[in-house]
């Protein structure tokens, strides 16, 4: 089994029930295996958050075309895809996110290239039952911590409050490497309701 505590950033890593690659080389070919999982992950978020949190098909094929973007894959024992993440060091390839913000704030790691910005990462249902998702983040850690830098992520208010899933990834983080995990912004979405008959109050 591999030992991902040494600074192996770019694979393989065999760990018995499934091996991790990853590469920045357009993966077209995902794009039919992944797509269903994806959808069956993500899409409920479609009715449980205000900002759109899922890709259209197009965006994610292009994601799985970016040169600049490294996949992470996970392998079954059969050499079929198990599980997907995706981080890339240029995040303009990020489009709901400002690069200014990140440049302004954290110039040194900026400078050096060492900012990246994970993206897409799911796993396929058969294979829920093994630490694919963990595994996957531990390996894309390795890359980040080597190289001094900054791992950038968002999520939305249903996956932190109902999943935990920014305590799980600190928790994943800081077992690689010493991490200071921090939120650096929020944005709360209002709705004011009409309520009564709708008549307008006048003010003498």
């Amino acid at each position: 089994m591999s030992d991902v505590t040494e600074r192996n950033v770019d694979g393989p890593w065999d760990f018995g029930d499934f091996t991790i690659i990853c590469g920045r080389q357009p993966r077209p070919e995902l794009k039919d295996s992944f797509w269903p999982v994806y959808e069956e992950s993500f899409g409920p978020l479609r009715v449980l958050a205000a900002a759109r949190q899922v890709l259209t098909e197009d965006e994610f094929s292009a994601e799985l075309e970016d040169p600049r973007v490294w996949k992470y894959v996970a392998l079954d024992t059969d050499g079929h895809v198990a599980g997907l993440t995706t981080v890339a060091d240029d995040i303009s390839t990020m489009p709901w996110i400002s690069p200014e913000y990140y440049q302004h704030r954290y110039p040194d790691e900026w400078a050096r290239g060492a900012l990246f910005y994970s993206g897409v990462s799911l796993v396929r249902p058969d294979m829920r039952r093994y630490p694919v998702f963990s595994r996957m983040v531990t390996c894309l850690a390795q890359r980040v911590a080597a190289a001094r830098g900054i791992l950038a992520y968002d999520m939305c208010g249903y996956n932190v409050e109902n999943r935990s899933m920014a305590r799980a990834s600190e928790q994943i983080l800081n077992r690689v490497a010493d991490f200071e995990v921090q939120a650096v912004d929020v944005q709360t979405y209002y709705v004011a309701r009409t309520v009564g008959n709708g008549s307008v109050k006048v003010r003498e």
